[in-house]
């Protein structure tokens, strides 16, 4: 049976005329190349009388129309034809072991430092993000096939994986992030200034979760071709480098305005996610600014504070590397509950915005290198 797209002899119908379709976003228009497209409303016409020797042969035997030396699938079923594909395409991801669950931050992290050194395009970054569905899980090289419709307006639809290409995708991409974070491991090496390290480190450390996640995800389709993957670098080491350099910058904190000391226990759990010790004694980094909260104009029923924050990150010699300033307002039944709403919305910007910020001042250092 062909594994293009037909119009079905019998009672099912298929609703699409091409060549099931490769999921991937083109990252300048961000368009989905549809190969299968469905009838007229995106609903094709439900047909009665279909009865179980009728199916097609890919819903009654998926394995039989894709082998599953050379595939791997999953049938999907939905009110239309995006419900079915999102459903097969959920099930497909299933298949796979490990769940992928990476920040924007990071992965938009990841695609500015791979696509500023000019080894991988930004389509090739793009492909890891492509592919969301609701487990979590992304993948690559999606391609849909056939769709058909049974009496009752259920779309049927199949998703597959070719095992040979999509593994060599995986290589491909795979490969070079190896090499970027070997790259990046000897310009950490080479750095006379500590904070330069640390910048190297970061990226390292970043591009590495992205391979293994990747590695995973190709020890599912192709667990031969794993076999000869060479990163060239432990990712445990890389990471515990990356820990053990951080011990040496740390980071002193005064805010003024913070009586009872919360926007400084907020940036002492952020900063010491990024491995940095907090310390008042001769520190190589300070965080100064200040927070101000107090009552501010409410509607009927609600009580409301606007809230003021300012920070500021600055080197050794004093040099502001990062700065933040910002406010708003927050409302609740009472001033209490107005002041811990402010307080949620403190939290936020310190750990999106500032941390953030801080992120982005050690990438700078590697792209603009």
């Amino acid at each position: 049976m062909s594994k293009g797209c037909m119009r079905l002899s019998f009672n099912f119908r298929a609703t699409a005329r091409g060549v099931g379709y490769l999921f991937v976003l083109v990252l300048a228009t961000q368009l989905l190349v549809f190969g299968c497209a469905t009838t007229s409303g995106g609903n094709p016409t439900p047909e009665a009388g279909t009865s179980p020797d009728e199916l097609p042969d890919w819903y009654l035997d998926p394995k039989g129309t894709y082998p599953d030396e050379t595939y791997l699938t999953s049938v999907g079923s939905g009110d239309n034809r995006r419900a079915a594909e999102q459903e097969a395409l959920a099930g497909l991801s299933q298949i796979f072991e490990a769940r992928i669950s990476v920040d924007s931050r990071a992965r938009q992290r990841y695609q500015e430092l791979m696509t500023s050194e000019g080894n991988v395009s930004e389509s090739e970054v793009q492909l890891i993000s492509t592919t969301r569905v609701e487990s979590n899980q992304e993948l690559l090289n999606v391609q849909f096939g056939e769709a058909a419709v049974d009496d009752s307006g259920i779309v049927h639809t199949i998703a597959y994986l070719e095992r040979l290409p999509t593994a060599q995708i995986y290589r491909g991409l795979i490969d070079k992030n190896s090499a970027q974070v070997r790259s990046y491991l000897d310009e950490a090496e080479r750095s006379g200034s500590i904070l330069r390290q640390y910048a190297y480190l970061s990226a390292a450390s970043l591009v590495a979760e992205n391979n293994e996640l990747l590695l995973d995800q190709l020890r599912i389709i192709s667990p031969g071709m794993t076999q000869v993957v060479r990163r060239g670098y432990d990712p445990q080491a890389v990471n515990s480098l990356r820990a053990e350099i951080a011990q040496e910058i740390t980071v002193g904190i005064a805010v003024s305005g913070d009586e009872d000391g919360r926007v400084a226990s907020l940036l002492r759990e952020a900063i010491s996610e990024e491995f940095f010790p907090v310390s008042d004694d001769a520190p190589l980094l300070s965080v100064s600014g200040s927070v101000v909260t107090s009552p501010a104009e409410a509607g009927e029923g609600f009580e409301s504070v606007r809230w003021n924050l300012a920070l500021e990150l600055a080197g050794p010699d004093d040099r502001s590397l990062v700065t933040y300033e910002g406010s708003d307002r927050a409302s609740g039944v009472s001033q209490s509950a107005a002041r811990s709403f402010a307080f949620e919305d403190i939290e936020e910007a310190v750990r999106e915005e500032f941390v953030g910020s801080l992120r982005n001042y050690f990438d700078r250092l590697v792209v603009g290198n």
